[in-house]
């Protein structure tokens, strides 16, 4: 029996990704979570063979969410199936060690595809990551700081969300719309590809000269 997590707080979305698991994975015994921690209580439970990750789940933290699962089954394999951009976050999830990045939008082959491939130990990213890292390759592309990309005024946001300030306070302090500084605050995590303050500070860590 193949045991498998699907992760992911939309009842719908896991019956769904259910019924095509049934497709591609002779013999499969399908459990749920709808939370992080929920996630976590049943690894340490049950050991899987796969792991269907949602990056929106709640209490989910970004990249650390893998570190996390790595720790209660090292071997587990992970496909993250998101609605985020997967241009944006493909690599960096990649780099932090999931098997497969999926988007919600794919078609029943591609996700199908997905499974079969990081249940058979292989790597899966959609044809449209595959061509941009290639064409990043050729150019002889090197990795760029995503700090270079902020705005003046996105660079003082970060200063203070790195402070551990909250939006209204750093609202206050910019004389800014609260609305205004959770549009900055949106668009640094954007640029930044990530999801939360605690990737944050590993990005700004590790790209600061």
């Amino acid at each position: 029996m193949r045991k498998i997590l699907i992760v992911d707080d939309h009842r719908m979305t896991c019956l769904g990704m259910a019924i095509l698991l049934e497709r591609v994975v002779e013999k499969a015994q399908v459990f749920f979570a709808d939370s992080f921690m929920g996630a976590l209580a049943q690894l340490q439970t049950t050991q899987m063979e796969l792991v269907i990750l949602d990056l929106g789940i709640p209490g989910g933290h970004g990249t650390a969410m893998i570190e996390a699962l790595r720790k209660q089954q090292p071997d587990v394999r992970i496909l993250v199936c998101t609605g985020r951009d997967e241009l944006l976050f493909a690599v960096p999830y990649i780099a932090a060690g999931v098997n497969g990045f999926l988007h919600k939008s794919s078609s029943d082959e591609q996700v199908l595809m997905a499974i079969g491939m990081v249940i058979e130990g292989r790597q899966y990213v959609s044809g449209l990551v595959q061509q941009k890292i290639l064409r990043d390759a050729l150019q002889g592309h090197q990795e760029k700081n995503p700090l270079e990309s902020l705005s003046a005024r996105e660079n003082q946001v970060l200063q203070l969300l790195l402070a551990g300030k909250w939006t209204k306070e750093i609202a206050d302090e910019l004389n800014l719309k609260f609305s205004t500084v959770s549009t900055q605050k949106t668009k640094i995590f954007q640029k930044l590809a990530v999801e939360n303050i605690v990737d944050m500070v590993r990005i700004v860590d590790r790209y600061q000269s």
